[in-house]
């Protein structure tokens, strides 16, 4: 591995260095030997810890002619820099004596020396810096996750360059453990998902897989590659789907896993719970009834166990070219219940609207901010001279639409603050056919059953769930927060209540 370093007319050659060892550690972790090349230049240095410091610098530089090795040993004595100075055929090999960080400035007159006897200028080069070796840790991978679970932590994120970082309650957090080299990273994604893994990320530059460390959990694992070396973003999957009971979800979203027919969405952004929500509500399915179950995922998460049900889980790429393939493929599987991964193109939408309509449970995710703009959103998929069917299909299937968000818990831990869209009233339908998604707004507001972002916070604050401040962070605004706390319901749904 290599970079690049340009250098102008006032960096000296201690600048270039300190400088390059900066960023390979910023970009690639410690490294245990550099080799640094500009012309007919060469600098090697080595260090157990390259963080503190150097212990073996040596510079290799052409002289000028008439130079003798004693003339550089005399400047450097003056200097009081202890060293050891060797010329083979007009090339001096200058060696440095060990040194901390700290201590660099002592060695600044090295500069002015070799300018004055090189036989070229070392100012204004590009400087290739090559890292010959990493330093490694002993790094378990297991030992970490155990570590997350013990902190119920969400996430672990691993770059080289930088310490592990764990995701608890939201908030990112570094570990106190030394930087990653990608050396390391290269060894930890090979410990999750084997040779075939890494020589993914290293020709499609991304990678999506699973592994499960038994008895503790399924992690879902997202390759990339930054400045050059691997990176990780790793899910906590728990072995078994959290139940309903733990979710703190209105009952209203476990009624609709009763349903046989229609498309119902689970929203938000990432990290907000989708996977947790629908993962509950295939479990109840496989729990309560007799049905075939399909799902498609990319990767899949959550891995369930027949009980009443049969589960069928397929992963796209692996068991399918994509969400839109496998889903019409489903239809002709037998399905009662089908659970696409994420709905992210036009074919994928109409697919799943199609089963929806055809007789069968469709659930699915979007990435949208509120439950009435995922109506909108769905729509906008689709040419303006298709957009009328489309609003009539998803009229009649559409049985909701669950928005999350996660709040801070009072306590430690996180609870989902929802929208709730419910799609079983007639002027829900008659919103939705005539396009007036604004009037939906006002359905929610004054619907007994539904919720928006706005009066669901609230109850959380009024349980003690959640501080004021989490509160009001779900909501649109501070003012709409203190209009649901009063009471208060706006214009056009008081019309609707008369």
């Amino acid at each position: 591995m290599s970079l690049v370093i340009g250098t102008n007319s006032r960096s000296t050659i201690l600048d270039v260095f300190r400088t390059g060892v900066h960023e390979v550690i910023r970009k690639m972790g410690l490294p245990v030997e550099l080799n640094f090349k500009a012309d007919h230049t060469e600098m090697v240095a080595r260090s157990k810890d390259f963080g503190k410091r150097v212990d073996y610098y040596r510079i290799d530089f052409p002289l000028k002619e008439g130079v003798e090795p004693e003339s550089i040993r005399s400047q450097l004595e003056t200097a009081r820099i202890p060293n050891q100075v060797k010329v083979n055929e007009g090339r001096c090999s200058l060696i440095l004596p060990p040194f901390e960080w700290t201590q660099i400035q002592q060695l600044a007159p090295v500069d002015k020396i070799v300018q004055e006897n090189a036989a070229h200028t070392l100012r204004s080069r590009s400087w290739q810096v090559s890292i010959q070796s990493f330093r490694r840790f002993d790094f378990n991978i297991n030992i970490l996750i155990e570590e997350m679970m013990q902190n119920k932590g969400s996430d672990i994120h691993l770059r080289a360059g930088a310490p592990p970082y764990m995701r608890i309650d939201g908030d990112l957090k570094p570990l106190d453990l030394p930087p990653l080299s990608a050396d390391d990273m290269r060894e930890v994604v090979f410990q999750l998902g084997g040779q075939q893994q890494v020589d993914q990320l290293e020709t499609e530059k991304e990678s999506s897989f699973q592994y499960h460390l038994a008895g503790i959990a399924y992690l879902r694992c997202s390759g990339y590659i930054k400045m050059g070396a691997m990176g990780l973003a790793i899910r906590f999957i728990p072995e078994e789907p959290i139940p309903f009971e733990d979710l703190n979800l209105p009952s209203h979203v476990r009624d609709i896993a009763d349903a046989h027919r229609g498309l119902f969405l689970v929203c938000g952004v990432t990290g907000s719970g989708k996977s947790t929500t629908l993962a509950a509500m295939v479990d109840h399915i496989n729990a309560t009834r007799h049905a075939h179950i399909i799902t498609t995922e990319d990767p899949i998460e959550f891995v369930y166990s027949d009980k009443k049900s049969i589960v069928s889980q397929r992963q796209v790429g692996r068991d399918t070219y994509s969400f839109a393939n496998a889903l019409r493929g489903a239809l002709r599987e037998d399905p009662d219940v089908v659970l696409v991964g994420e709905m992210r193109d036009r074919e994928t939408i109409r697919a799943a609207i199609s089963a929806a309509s055809t007789g069968h449970l469709v659930l699915s995710t979007l990435h949208t901010m509120t439950a009435v703009d995922t109506v909108n959103r769905i729509i906008s998929y689709f040419p303006n001279d298709e957009r009328d069917v489309i609003r009539q299909e998803l009229a009649y299937t559409l049985k909701g639409v669950c928005c999350q968000r996660l709040l801070k818990k009072v306590g430690g831990g996180r609870i989902p603050c929802i929208e709730l869209l419910l799609c079983n009233l007639p002027m829900v339908r008659d919103a939705i056919l005539e396009g007036d998604i604004q009037r939906l707004y006002n359905i929610i507001e004054v619907d007994t059953e539904m919720k928006s972002f706005d009066q669901y916070a609230v109850e959380l604050y009024k349980k003690g769930l959640v501080t004021r401040e989490e509160a009001v962070s779900a909501c649109s605004d501070e003012e709409a927060f203190q209009r649901v706390i009063t009471g208060i319901k706006g214009t056009e749904g008081r019309k609707l209540l008369k």
